[in-house]
């Protein structure tokens, strides 16, 4: 879910198994986290002033 999550904040799958819930790293959950780019990217994307 948190891989689908990361679509709906217009998140890209990452290129490789980076430990960020957008690799396969998701299957970690819950021991896997956005990286600071992603969450930057999130904040920055179309619903990150009603995150903010």
């Amino acid at each position: 879910m948190v891989h689908e999550l990361g679509h709906g904040f217009c998140l890209p799958d990452a290129s490789s198994t980076d430990g960020t819930p957008m690799s396969a790293s998701f299957y970690d959950y819950p021991n896997t986290h956005f990286s600071q780019a992603q969450k930057n990217a999130i904040l920055a994307g179309p619903y990150g002033s009603f995150l903010s």
